[in-house]
């Protein structure tokens, strides 16, 4: 799950869900359960936005600052460790305060967003031990089940992205090899997130789509997050956080939102 998962602050925005009409997809030929009704089409007061940041754009965006997730994230958020100057640079490092022994950094919008496509152009952070993450949530923080989308790549295997989704707390993941190494260059990564399906993409290719068969697809309006932080307790999946690999940073070169993958923007 995204460092999100135990946020201690909320916020709310407009959000109009718009009633479609209820379609149960065929069963495969093999004699598979039917998909489940596609949820009702959710649309937030944002149509659509790319921001390459050239500068804070405070009516989108607001910084994490002076709280931790919990005893299972090293570090706490902190303004620090954010700097947006023709383009978004996150850092995590060795900086003890009251909190912790980490200082991590994070940005999630203002608002929630509804079904849409969310694309992210990044180069993600070396070091075992971190997280590079791109995602939308909301959860138990903001009165609502736990429901969230996710990009992750850890500092441990840059060759490797994992897609996960949660709805009402249930989780499915999905762990995608990349040819190329995410901590080395920057590429996109976006996911498509539909009434009817949910796609992940790797600079523009199709790379994973979920199975709502399987599990139901998220259905709440979500905030849209990324953030880089790390963890000393999370060491089967996320590795050792060695504090000599550190400081390490993660670049963020564009994050843009489209009503759907064909009218994208792209990054």
């Amino acid at each position: 799950c995204g460092a999100v998962a135990c946020l201690a602050v909320a916020a709310s925005a407009s959000i109009t869900i718009l009633e479609t009409e209820d379609a149960v997809r065929e069963a495969a030929a093999s004699g598979s359960a039917p998909v489940p009704s596609a949820e009702p089409r959710i649309v937030g007061k944002r149509a659509s936005f790319r921001d390459q940041f050239n500068a804070f754009d405070p009516d989108l965006w607001k910084i994490s600052d002076g709280w931790r997730n919990g005893r299972w994230t090293a570090n706490d958020w902190r303004r620090s460790q954010v700097v947006i100057d023709d383009g978004l640079t996150m850092t995590l490092e060795a900086k003890p305060s009251k909190l912790a022994e980490y200082a991590g950094a994070e940005l999630q919008s203002r608002g929630r967003f509804g079904h849409g496509y969310f694309e992210v152009r990044m180069r993600a952070a070396k070091a075992s031990g971190t997280v590079s993450g791109f995602f939308t949530y909301t959860g138990p923080p903001f009165g609502d089940p736990w429901n969230e989308i996710d990009v992750e790549i850890l500092g441990r295997k840059p060759r490797e992205v994992m897609f996960t989704y949660f709805r009402d707390g249930k989780k499915t993941e999905h762990r995608h090899t990349l040819d190329f190494d995410a901590t080395a260059s920057f590429h996109s990564y976006g996911f498509d997130w539909q009434p009817e399906h949910l796609r992940w993409y790797v600079d523009g290719d199709l790379a994973h789509e979920a199975s709502p068969a399987e599990l139901a697809l998220p259905n709440l309006p979500q905030k849209l997050m990324t953030s880089l932080w790390g963890s000393e307790t999370l060491t089967s999946w996320v590795g050792p956080l060695k504090p000599e690999a550190l400081p390490t940073t993660m670049q963020v070169a564009c994050i843009s939102y489209s009503k759907d993958y064909a009218s994208r923007t792209p990054c």
